[in-house]
Formats: structure tokens, C-alpha cells, sequence
């Protein structure tokens, strides 16, 4: 049970507002009335408030509780809202021993908050079913009329998939909505200024069962007929709906309300607006899932839709997730074509929000590109864009970004203040995407620090998370990270079994940036394994890859490997040249971890060569970054110094 507040801790309804919803519903009220006059005070009866929303719900308790006729009766209302719960009658136990029993007082128990674990789809819900299990406890153990209040599809799915519990029944009281209270709930959720995908979680689940009771409300039923008004806002609430749980990263639920959404506005033109938004969303989904071919697909038909229409702000949306796709397809001269063309948009008509997600994932191609000092740039602009718009998803995300760069840079502890503070407001917004992907790089981090039980414990979360959502990609990203950890604590099956099914799934949608890193990584065991034919087949396919995308930072890394491949052959002018070459990308990328392995190693050859001036040097500059890194490797380095001085010395 999340809350059991007392009465008198919830929020006065105002009188007015109290009368208001009476007067509408006088009926149903005096009906309620006689209810509550007529029960039994010592035995178990059932009824139900039938409200579709909060305020009216508490309007109409309210009411009663003060009503003259009910002054000699004494209310309990218990809220019971956790959605998991599945055991009302445990519940209800807990907090029966702390009602203080008024003498002379008829005892009245209301319960609110049912519905979240009622749900409003699939059939027999947990709870449901075990209303009808102990359905003949409640007049031995609660022997007190009961009120449940409830909307409208709860009471009903109580009715189908509760039947026996549903024989108590004694009355349904059911409550017309004001216009006013649909009115707030539209002001308050899809004519909200502030993006549910900033809301904090407790803000954002509010919004959310105002946006179903919404839906409850423009959804025809019991004959009653649907206006062109109702459907156009029965399709924006789905909609919105859809966009809050993507924003939660719920995307099964997301689809489910987004593709009603999508059937109901068809091809009327009147609501093109809308289908074109839909298309959008959808295709966003679709790129998050590896759906590659529906997820362009349905941004081209968005596309489309508002280029006829002159949504110059929707176009420019929709050419930035179209420019994600093709960047994660490694077409990257296309993707900043796109990226360029929503900028150019976004400017031309002030989106900010726009512009601020534009320049950021610019700065993602160009961090991996190698154009560091432009993607920090880059970053920083969205940054201060993001924080004086309050957009605290792309604050988050940016944030992490910037975190990426640092870590490469070797700049360890202000990376991971950037990923705290990064993971710190996506769990406050309940951004489980970014939680994953977040998570995910500090287990890399952890890793390089060598706290592998950390970085394991982080790896393990982040799976877990993409796994719940969906994310093909970040699945995929996240396996090719554990593998790396079991590979360097010798665990090299485990490790080889993570890579290729990290590879699959990365060729099954087609991920051109993070295939190379893989092939990368499997080619490196291959080498360990004494397999070096194999070794060099999959390095050059990395390198191949790395070339096609431009991805600098992975081509010095694979360079850095095939050299030593050469030097263990005894091949050494050869690999001093793919040192050099590596050495010289990851000069011009500030890739300070992979300088050092350089030097490292291009100070051994070198010494071996008989140049120990230079390999000296070399091996200097190594030591000098890795005692900066706290890396455990400084150590290595400074034996090896003290063995090439010796040999100098000789």
C-alpha cells in the first residue's frame, strides 16, 4: 500500500465546488444518502461511487461526511493506490485495528484508489480475482457497509472478472462529470505549457490518470453519440498518453494507446495534425525497438503529412529522428544533412526545444567523428538551452553525453559527477532509457578503475532495464560492455557468448556504430586464443566499418590492436607504423587512455630497436597520463622505464 492518509490530511474540496457536483447529480446523491441511512451499522454491505475523476470523487465524500442527515455516522476513508497490490483483504487488516470506533456512531469504511490496480486492460487482473477467492471473508472479518469509488470502466471490469464479490453489491451510485472538471483536466494535461516528459514522476503519474479519466469520459458508450469535438479529443488524449509512457519508457503501453490513436484519425483530414504527431511518435518507438525499416517508414509518412499541412516545427522534429536513424544506420553524411536541415528550421522559427535536441545529437556525430572541441561546443549550447527552457530530459541526456567525452578524455572524476548528476534527474522523471544507458557507462568506468564487482552491478541494472523496455540497441550495447569484463577477468567462453549475441543483435537492426566495436572485441580474444588469422579477419572488418562511419576514436583503437598483432610476429617495422598511425588519431581526438597504451608500446619496440631516447620519451609520456588516470598500468610502466634505463645504461 503506498498511502493511508487520514481524512483530514487530503485537500478541502471548496463548498462551492461541493454544491456544484450535488446539484448536477442530485439523484444519485439522495440515493447515496438513503444508502448510507438504510445499511445495517454491525454487518457487511457493498456499494460503489461510480466518479471518473479525483476531485469530483472527493467533492462527493465530502459532501456526505457533512451532509445533516450524516452527523451520527462515523467515515473512514482508506486510500489503497498501489498499483502491484493484489491482496485488498491484507490490507484492510492492517489498518482496521486503528480505527478508533466513535460509540454510538454507525461505522462507514470508503476506500478510493482501486483502480491503478484494477487497470484498465487485461483480463482478470490480480485483485480482481482474489475478491472473488475471499469474497465470503469480508462479513466475518470487515462487518461494516463498505463504499468503493471508482471509475467508470473499474466498476465495470469489477462486475465482469469479480462476479461473486460483485453479488454484494447493494447499490452503484453513478456521478455525472461538470464540463469544468473536464475543462481543468484538458488545461492541466494537453493544453499544459510544461511537457509531461519533465514532469517528476509523482506530477507525471497525476497528469497521467487525468489524461485516462479524459479518456473514460470522450469514449462513447452506453449509446451515447460521439462529436467530431469528442473525437478530436478522444485522438489528442491517446495521443498524449502514448507520449507520457514512451517518456517512461513503457513502450508496449505507449504503442497500445499511439496505435488507437493512429486508427481513429485515419485519413480525415481534419485530423492529419494529428496523425502526422502520431506517425512521429511511433516512429521514435519503432527506432528504440531496432525497428529500423517501420521506423523510417512512418517518420517519412509524418514527414509528409506535415509538409502539407506547413507544420514547420513538426518537420523539423521529424527530420531530426530521421537524422538518428540513419546515424545509427552509419550513414552519417545523411544524417547531418537532416540534423542540418532541422536546425536550420528550428532557428528560423525559435524552437528552442527543437534547437536544443538538434545541436545535441549533432554533437554526438561529431564527438565520434573525432571533432572533439566542436561537440563540446555543441553540447554546452544545448546545455544552456535545455536549463532555460527547463528541459530536464534533454538536460539529462546532454549531460551524459558530455560525461562520454570526459571519460575518453581521461578526466575520470569529472566524468562521473557528470553521470550522477545525469542519473540523479532521470530517475527523477522516471526516464528509464536514459537510467539504462547511464548505468551503463559507469559500469564501463568502474571497469577502467578496475572495480569490477561495481561495474558488473551496474552492467547487470542496465540490462535488466533495457531488457524491460525493449531497447534492442542499448540490449545490444550493454552485452558488448559485460562481455568486455568477463574477457579481462579470463572468464573468455562467458565473454565470446556475450559478444555474438551483442553482434546479432546489432546486425539484426542494422547498427553500423556499434558493430565495429564488437567485431573489435572478438577479435582481440581470437588473438589471446592464438587464433590470429581469425584475429586479423575480424579487425579488418572493424576497421572497415570504422572507415565507412567515420569513427575515429574506433579506428585508433583497432590500428592500436592489428600493431600488435604485427609486433608478436615479429613484424615490428610494420607495426610501429600502425602504432604511429593510431597514436596520431588519438592525439587529435583526446583520447588520453589510448595515448598511453601507445607510448607504452611504441616505447618497447622502439627500445628493442635500439632507439632508447625516444622509447624513453615514449614511455615517459605514458606514465605521466596513466598516474593521472589512477591507473593500476602506471606501475607496469615504471618497471618497464627502470629495464629500458638499465639497458640504455649497458
Amino acid at each position: 500500500m503506498l498511502s493511508n492518509k487520514p481524512w483530514h490530511q487530503f485537500k478541502e474540496i471548496p463548498e462551492i465546488y461541493q454544491q456544484r457536483i450535488v446539484e448536477l447529480n442530485q439523484e444519485s446523491f439522495d440515493q447515496l444518502l438513503t444508502f448510507v441511512d438504510i445499511v445495517p451499522d454491525d454487518a457487511f454491505d457493498l456499494g460503489f461511487i461510480d466518479c471518473n475523476f479525483a476531485r469530483d470523487r472527493d467533492a462527493i465524500i465530502q459532501a456526505l461526511i457533512s451532509h445533516p442527515d450524516c452527523q451520527e455516522m462515523q467515515f473512514e476513508v482508506w486510500d489503497f493506490p498501489d498499483p502491484e497490490m493484489r491482496f485488498l483483504m491484507d490490507e484492510i487488516l492492517k489498518v482496521l485495528p486503528t480505527v478508533k470506533v466513535q460509540p454510538d456512531k454507525k461505522l462507514i469504511f470508503i476506500v478510493r484508489g482501486l483502480e491503478n490496480a484494477i487497470g484498465m486492460t487485461g483480463e482478470y487482473p490480480p485483485m480482481l480475482v482474489d475478491f472473488n477467492w475471499v469474497r465470503d471473508a469480508y462479513p466475518v472479518k470487515v462487518p461494516h457497509p463498505m463504499i468503493f469509488c471508482l471509475p467508470d470502466y473499474a466498476i465495470t471490469r469489477v462486475a465482469n472478472y469479480a462476479p461473486d464479490f460483485w453479488a454484494w453489491n447493494s447499490g452503484t451510485f453513478v456521478f455525472k462529470t461538470p464540463v469544468n472538471t473536464r475543462d481543468d483536466a484538458i488545461s492541466q494535461t494537453l493544453d499544459a505549457s510544461k511537457r509531461i516528459s519533465n514532469c517528476e514522476l509523482p506530477e507525471k503519474q497525476e497528469r497521467i490518470d487525468l489524461l485516462k479519466r479524459l479518456l473514460i469520459e470522450y469514449t462513447p458508450s452506453n449509446g451515447r453519440e460521439e462529436t467530431p469535438g469528442d473525437l478530436k479529443t478522444r485522438i489528442r488524449v491517446l495521443n498524449e498518453l502514448g507520449v507520457a509512457y514512451r517518456s517512461r519508457s513503457e513502450y508496449k503501453t505507449a504503442k497500445y494507446y499511439l496505435e488507437q490513436a493512429l486508427d481513429l484519425a485515419k485519413d480525415d483530414e481534419e485530423f492529419i495534425s494529428l496523425k502526422a504527431n502520431t506517425l512521429h511518435q511511433l516512429a521514435g518507438i519503432y527506432a528504440n525497438q531496432g525497428e529500423v525499416a517501420k521506423a523510417i517508414a512512418f517518420s517519412e509518412q509524418s514527414l509528409e503529412l506535415k509538409e502539407k499541412i506547413g507544420d514547420v516545427q513538426g518537420k523539423a522534429a521529424t527530420l531530426d529522428c530521421l537524422a538518428g536513424i540513419y546515424a545509427n544506420q552509419g550513414e552519417v553524411a545523411k544524417a547531418i544533412a537532416f540534423y542540418e536541415q532541422s536546425l536550420e528550421l528550428e532557428e528560423k522559427i525559435g524552437d528552442i526545444r527543437g534547437k536544443a535536441a538538434t545541436l545535441h545529437n549533432l554533437a554526438i556525430i561529431y564527438a565520434n567523428l573525432g571533432e572533439v572541441a566542436k561537440a563540446i561546443a555543441f553540447y554546452e549550447e544545448s546545455l544552456e538551452l535545455t536549463g532555460k527552457i527547463g528541459d530536464v530530459q534533454g538536460k539529462a541526456a546532454t549531460l551524459h553525453n558530455l560525461a562520454i567525452i570526459y571519460a575518453t578524455q581521461g578526466e575520470v572524476a569529472k566524468a562521473i559527477a557528470l553521470y550522477e548528476a545525469s542519473l540523479e534527474l532521470e530517475e527523477k522523471i522516471g526516464d528509464v532509457q536514459g537510467k539504462a544507458a547511464t548505468l551503463h557507462c559507469l559500469a564501463i568506468i568502474y571497469a577502467n578503475l578496475g572495480e569490477v564487482e561495481q561495474a558488473i552491478a551496474f552492467s547487470e541494472q542496465s540490462l535488466e532495464l533495457q531488457e524491460k523496455i525493449g531497447n534492442v540497441q542499448g540490449k545490444a550495447a550493454t552485452l558488448h560492455n559485460l562481455a568486455g569484463i568477463y574477457a579481462a577477468q579470463g572468464e573468455v567462453a562467458k565473454a565470446i557468448a556475450f559478444y555474438e549475441e551483442s553482434l546479432e543483435l546489432k546486425e539484426k537492426i542494422g547498427n553500423l556504430q556499434g558493430k565495429p566495436a564488437t567485431l573489435h572485441q572478438l577479435a582481440g580474444i581470437y588473438a589471446h586464443q592464438g587464433e590470429v588469422a581469425k584475429a586479423i579477419a575480424f579487425y579488418e572488418q572493424s576497421l572497415e566499418l570504422e572507415e565507412k562511419i567515420g569513427n575515429l576514436q574506433g579506428k585508433a583503437a583497432t590500428l592500436h590492436e592489428l600493431a600488435g598483432i604485427y609486433a608478436h610476429q615479429g613484424e615490428v617495422a610494420k607495426a610501429i607504423a600502425l602504432y604511429e598511425a593510431s597514436l596520431e588519431l588519438e592525439e587529435k581526438i583526446g583520447n588520453v587512455r589510448g595515448k598511453a597504451a601507445s607510448f607504452a608500446i611504441l616505447g618497447q619496440l622502439l627500445a628493442s630497436q635500439g632507439d632508447f631516447e625516444k622509447a624513453l620519451n615514449y614511455l615517459q609520456q605514458s606514465l605521466e597520463i596513466l598516474q593521472h588516470l589512477r591507473s593500476p598500468d602506471a606501475q607496469t610502466v615504471r618497471e618497464i622505464i627502470a629495464m629500458v634505463q638499465q639497458m640504455a645504461g649497458d
